[in-house]
């Protein structure tokens, strides 16, 4: 009997040791506010460009400080693309890699925020010419409407200054060292 009553012991000590020390990680989906500490430029940015990020405040899971002020993101550009007629430059990045100040290397997946699909500028530009047409409408006099035609300006290029913010975005777990 004391013998099952000591292993019942030893077994709660153990449930208690493994609860408390529960592994931490940041969680994919996660969104951490970075600015550049460079110019990314579509006019001079090739693929595979290193680039570095950085964030400006402690960000916490729990009471650990996981990703702490000063934190270094590497990435690298997986894609550039070019203005073109109707479309501004713009430029896709990738994070794989996170430096603490402490020195502590963290093996990432994520990326940086974009635009619907992930890609930093790329914006529509304007329409150039315009067509001017009567409007009829049901009860109301005809009026004189301008409309774009599909003649648009040509697309300026994308440009990253140092200290722009953005969010890096990850995709996969981190566990905390």
């Amino acid at each position: 009997m004391r013998i099952l009553v000591i292993l019942i012991f030893i077994m709660f000590q153990l449930a208690e040791s493994i609860m408390a020390e529960e592994i931490q990680k940041i969680k994919a989906g996660t969104f951490v506010k970075v600015i550049s500490r460079e110019e990314i430029n579509t006019l001079t940015a090739d693929k595979e460009d290193n680039v570095t990020f950085i964030n400006l405040h402690d960000m916490y899971v729990y009471e650990t400080n996981a990703i702490p002020e000063n934190t270094i993101f590497y990435g690298k550009i997986d894609d550039v693309r070019e203005p073109v007629e109707g479309r501004d430059g713009a430029i896709k990045i990738s994070i794989n890699k996170m430096i603490t100040p402490d020195k502590k290397v963290y093996d990432i997946n994520a990326y940086i925020q974009g635009n619907g699909d992930n890609y930093i500028g790329g914006n529509r530009t304007a329409s150039i010419y315009y067509h001017k047409m009567y409007n009829h409408s049901k009860g109301f006099r005809p009026f004189l409407q301008v409309v774009p035609l599909n003649v648009y300006d040509m697309g300026k290029h994308t440009i990253i200054t140092p200290g722009k913010e953005f969010f890096v975005i990850i995709k996969d777990d981190i566990i905390l060292k």
